[in-house]
């Protein structure tokens, strides 16, 4: 007898996918598009790609990664749900509330478009949503994709291969967040410490173990699946 397939949870893998190569294609989207159309070379974060002529691109990436995160559901029982919806609504946050931007802020102002002159709480507001939506998308890597569904009785071999993966994507993003705090406090002090690009390039790993970890999920990875 031919098994019916659940289309649900087959969009369910399909939107895990998009998410992973969302995040895994948005650093390397904004920077080689940016400089393709106006030669400009990588900004000092993600964030300032905001101002640029990219700028619709990000908040659309971001928008799409919080809709998902509101409607993603996870194991029953368990509070991926609410874990996803507080990640959407960072995402969210992050997409309409911007860094504030100065015009000493940026290494070529030629590239932005505009520049805003925001209330200090904006950028407090804006980084506060970025930490935690990246400390989110640390626990659920390492504690809940970690986990098997109750039908599952024992794991597989790919089943460990693929929680080592999701616990080296958590570690990893777990990681760039201590280092940009210590890096942003230590600039604070000595605001001439200041290494060109080095929040984008570490956003950007973020990015790519963030997505990483959702496309094993999404059984993106054919090799990794049972």
């Amino acid at each position: 007898m031919k098994t019916q397939t659940n289309p649900i949870l087959i969009t369910f893998k399909e939107l895990r996918q998009a998410v992973g190569w969302l995040g895994i294609l948005l650093p390397f989207v904004l920077s080689i598009l940016l400089y393709a159309l106006t030669s400009c070379s990588i900004q000092d974060s993600i964030s300032q790609y905001y101002y640029t002529r990219m700028g619709s691109y990000l908040t659309g990436t971001l928008c799409a990664v919080g809709l998902f995160m509101l409607a993603y559901k996870g194991y029953p029982g368990e509070n991926d749900s609410l874990l996803c919806n507080f990640a959407g609504l960072f995402a969210f946050g992050v997409a309409f509330i911007p860094m504030q931007l100065n015009v000493g802020d940026v290494p070529c102002p030629d590239c932005i478009v505009f520049f805003t002159q925001g209330d200090h709480w904006w950028r407090v507001f804006h980084f506060v949503s970025a930490g935690l939506l990246f400390l989110t998308m640390a626990y659920l890597s390492y504690f809940k994709f970690t986990l098997s569904s109750k039908e599952s009785i024992s794991k597989s071999e790919k089943k460990y291969t693929r929680n080592i993966i999701y616990k080296v994507c958590g570690i990893i993003i777990f990681s760039c967040i201590i280092l940009l705090l210590g890096y942003n406090i230590i600039r604070h002090f000595y605001p001439s410490l200041k290494v060109n690009a080095l929040t984008f390039f570490m956003e950007s790993i973020m990015l790519l173990a963030f997505g990483t970890s959702w496309l094993v999920k999404g059984e993106g990875i054919k090799f990794l699946n049972d």
